[in-house]
């Protein structure tokens, strides 16, 4: 059964996803280089969340969005430096956005 999605960000270094998801509390857990110096890197969140980022392009080519449904969005905006907004789509968000162009949105429900 499934147990666990991880994304996987196509991104021009690493570094670059780092930059931006440590705003929101995500540290690198391990990289590896799998070869031809295009490393591969997971990158965790306190909560048990992972996400991964590739410099190869075999594992496709961005930018690329990925969504995490928050609990606490205005205080997750608020440790990146952002302000989150009500979107007309019932849910409360806001974005990140690496070098590379790559969107990590943030989106809490907003109760009825």
């Amino acid at each position: 059964m499934i147990e666990q999605v991880v994304p996987v960000v196509p991104v021009s270094k690493i570094a670059v996803a780092e930059a931006a998801l440590s705003k929101v509390g995500f540290t690198l857990a391990w990289q590896h280089n799998p070869g031809q110096d295009l490393m591969y890197a997971e990158f965790t969140h306190p909560d048990g969340i992972a996400i991964h980022a590739s410099e190869s392009r075999g594992d496709g080519i961005g930018p690329v969005v990925v969504y995490f449904r928050v609990s606490n969005v205005d205080a997750l905006a608020q440790q990146a430096g952002e302000t989150a907004a009500d979107q007309t789509w019932h849910m409360r968000e806001f974005w990140l956005r690496d070098a590379d162009g790559n969107a990590y949105r943030f989106g809490q429900p907003i109760a009825d």
